[in-house]
């Protein structure tokens, strides 16, 4: 049932019909009764996908996150929905499980829907494929590519406050021999972690040996492996610092089978702040990073990229993180 079959049974034009669905009160009333009527018999609903494609838009965004599974990305994705939802806009999503190669497939996909602009919001990019959708000048806005910073805004996390944060705290217990779970160095995001970790223990003064370094998968089986591993060191660190929040319950867990106590035997610190970390005992000390903050700066971007007209600046928008101390931290033994 399409709107020229109401307005013909109606007897008025498809305007008329368009406007007694949205409301406006240029109809008569007795039009709008007749026009109503008739629509709540077929049980008319009006294609706003068709009205939008014949105005060259679809109100529809495009969110491609790093992992579905990842309890880091949920919030994320309620953020955006939601603000997408203020204003009219449907999002379609779906996740490239850290895969360059399948974000070509996923960008597809966007591109099949006809989408008004995509937030890639993953660690790992495959130039190309970006450049693809840049060609067909659909707006983008990217997750911690700085390299790609001068072709497409991009949002910029500052690991260095919370490292920072978090050290110095470590430090200011007494701890001098730090240890830190790492993802695997094919990650862009691991590595970035990293760096960022053996910054700050050289800005506070101490070492940053890589015996006290150990890269495993980004969840809480592969933070139960680099725990084993550094705990089985000569010298094993007082303190651990932890990729993300995953691995470090995975830390916690292996130093418990070791019959450790957290904190009183080791500290453990995460990263990310998950609604987990105050679920747990003891409850997760970690650098929390802002997902709602993403969502919203990425959403205001492609917004104002969808706009008709509308010339965007490509720019970095930087989220900041802090450090959250809870209860897995402690003096050094």
């Amino acid at each position: 049932m399409d709107i020229q079959e109401v307005a013909r049974l109606a007897n008025v034009s498809t305007a008329t019909v368009s406007r007694v669905i949205n409301g406006s009160p240029k109809v008569r009333p007795a039009t709008a009764s007749r026009v109503q009527r008739i629509v709540d018999q077929l049980n008319y609903v009006p294609n706003t996908s068709a009205r939008y494609l014949r105005a060259g838009r679809t109100k529809l965004f495009g969110l491609i996150v790093s992992d579905i599974k990842n309890p880091f990305f949920p919030e994320l994705i309620d953020r955006f929905e939601a603000l997408s939802g203020n204003h009219g806009i449907d999002v379609v999503f779906t996740h490239t499980n850290y895969d360059r190669k399948r974000l070509e497939q996923c960008l597809r996909r966007m591109e099949e829907r006809n989408v008004d602009g995509i937030a890639v919001m993953t660690s790992e990019v495959e130039v190309s494929a970006l450049e693809r959708v840049k060609k067909r000048k659909t707006p983008l806005v990217l997750l911690n590519q700085i390299e790609l910073e001068k072709s497409f805004p991009n949002i910029h996390v500052d690991y260095t406050i919370g490292f920072e944060q978090a050290v110095q705290h470590l430090k200011a217990l007494g701890h001098t021999r730090i240890g830190f779970l790492s993802g695997p160095p094919t990650l862009s995001s691991a590595q970035r972690r990293c760096a960022a970790f053996v910054s700050a223990l050289e800005n506070a003064g101490l070492r940053a040996g890589e015996d006290l370094v150990v890269a495993s998968t980004m969840d809480v089986d592969g933070g139960v492996v680099a725990m084993h591993v550094l705990l089985a060191r000569a010298r094993r660190p007082t303190a651990i610092l932890s990729t993300n929040d995953l691995m470090a319950f995975g830390a916690i867990q292996a130093a418990q089978r070791a019959r450790l106590s957290v904190p009183r035997d080791i500290s453990v610190i995460g990263f990310d702040d998950l609604p987990m970390c105050r679920m747990l005992t003891p409850h997760l000390t970690t650098i929390a990073l802002p997902r709602e903050a993403i969502a919203e700066s990425a959403f205001s971007i492609l917004l104002k990229a969808a706009t008709p007209g509308a010339k965007v600046k490509i720019a970095r928008h930087s989220i900041a993180t802090e450090l959250r101390v809870r209860d897995s931290t402690g003096p050094v033994k």
